[in-house]
């Protein structure tokens, strides 16, 4: 009977089945649509290798034919895509987000990293499962993607929104760690208003400090920090301008002048979104 001969062109756009042998060396027969090429990938080798091995002169192999192949099998992309891996938190990043991005739930997250509250950090490394089906964003972690010129044309935050929906706000009991209305602590006060406008990771203050821009000056709608219960940044709010700013304090969210005999020794500086 004549053999069937395939060659690299017609076999590739047909389907693929192994036989795996011996341990040392992947002891295959060619089936109707494989290639050179496909076994090349899916036993971690290459092409000259391949024809090295089995004294191959051309790319054509035929139906039947038995090829030796030295190798790293991939004998499961199951067990592959069910395997730990790591994911870097970038700017914008919620649990949220990456447990959609890896068929995971949140609270598979929360407890494949130990973690007790929704509070994740740029540039922190999370265990994840599974392949993402969503292609990482292309950020710089811990720094800032957007210019100091300008506070509108920058951050791409309106302002006035901003500022208006802080106000609404006032009132709001203090939650330690709290992002929702039942409750908020200062950087989960500023996560919930930027998150009405824009995607961004839930961090602390230290967090929002290094991704920001630094000002000389705050206008409406930068952010004020402050050093409070501990060494470096540790407290924000919202500047709205003639030295005020809205923030969630130990009295819950509120109103306070930068000025004042308390927050004055202690403001560290305006940053830009």
């Amino acid at each position: 009977m004549k053999k069937q001969v395939l060659t690299a062109t017609t076999a590739i756009v047909l389907g693929t089945t192994l036989f795996a042998g011996a341990a040392s060396a992947q002891s295959v027969k060619v089936k109707k649509g494989d290639t050179l090429w496909g076994f090349s990938k899916k036993y971690g080798t290459t092409v000259g290798k391949i024809k090295k091995e089995n004294k191959l002169t051309s790319d054509i192999i035929y139906i039947g034919q038995t090829l030796s192949i030295n190798g790293s099998s991939s004998t499961s992309s199951k067990a592959s895509q069910s395997s730990s891996s790591t994911y870097k938190v970038v700017r914008g990043d919620s649990l949220w987000k990456i447990s959609r991005s890896y068929n995971m739930t949140v609270n598979e997250l929360k407890k494949l990293n130990g973690l007790k509250t929704d509070l994740i950090r740029i540039g922190q490394v999370l265990k994840v499962k599974g392949t993402s089906s969503v292609k990482a964003a292309s950020t710089n972690t811990g720094s800032s993607t957007t210019s100091s010129s300008s506070a509108n044309t920058s951050s791409k935050l309106n302002t006035s929104k901003l500022i208006s929906d802080a106000q609404a706000l006032i009132g709001t009991p203090y939650k330690w760690g709290g992002t929702t209305t039942s409750g908020f602590d200062c950087s989960g006060f500023i996560w919930y208003l930027l998150n009405k406008q824009t995607n961004v990771a839930r961090t602390n203050t230290v967090g929002y400090w290094n991704s920001m821009t630094s000002v000389s000056s705050p206008a409406v709608g930068d952010f004020v920090f402050f050093t409070t219960y501990q060494a470096g940044p540790s407290h924000m709010g919202v500047y709205i301008g003639n030295n005020k700013f809205i923030h969630a304090g130990s009295d819950g969210v509120t109103t306070s002048d930068m000025t004042n005999s308390y927050w004055k020794p202690r403001y560290l500086g305006a940053k830009r979104f």
